[in-house]
């Protein structure tokens, strides 16, 4: 997890220079669960800060922060359990990655990481085609709504940075 948004981060210090103030502060990223027959130096336990759910993710992201186009949160389920939810909208090549994981690994989840601490689950029942994903969001000290929307809000600001930093590479 550290390498990749430690190399997106000193890729970007280099690109614009140390004078930038407009770096992201927090780095999102999709994770998998692994499967057990995984090697251990490929997979990596984390844990949800209020549940204490813990899950064992591969170490590298299905996707990383820059095919992160944004949130925004949902409500979702049935009338008498709704709950808010956030919807993670992901670019083309996030939108198809997700698609072929998710077409073999029904029963597992999608972790959703922010610098290396793991903030929402969400699990794989069917193959994903639009490239929207919908976690179930914790944050220590916050109410499930208070979560999804301090996470959305924090993490739209973030992927603003990254993708303004992704287009002056382009240049």
């Amino acid at each position: 997890m550290t390498f990749s948004r430690l190399a997106l981060a000193l890729g970007a210090l280099l690109l614009v220079g140390c004078k930038n103030t407009d770096m992201p502060e927090e780095i999102a990223s999709v994770f998998v669960e692994a499967s057990p027959s995984v090697g251990g130096s490929m997979k990596q336990e984390v844990r949800l800060p209020v549940s204490g759910v813990s899950i064992t993710v591969m170490t590298r992201a299905l996707v990383p922060a820059e095919e992160i186009l944004g949130t925004q949160p949902i409500t979702s389920g049935d009338p008498d359990l709704r709950q808010e939810f956030l919807l993670v909208q992901l670019d083309r090549q996030g939108a198809i990655d997700v698609m072929n994981y998710s077409r073999e690994a029904r029963g597992r989840h999608f972790v959703l990481v922010i610098n290396d601490t793991a903030v929402g689950i969400m699990p794989i029942d069917r193959q994903i085609s639009d490239g929207n994903l919908m976690f179930h969001v914790e944050k220590k000290g916050l109410s499930n709504t208070e979560a999804v929307m301090d996470i959305s809000k924090r993490l739209n600001i973030s992927s603003l940075k990254v993708r303004k930093i992704k287009e002056a590479e382009r240049k």
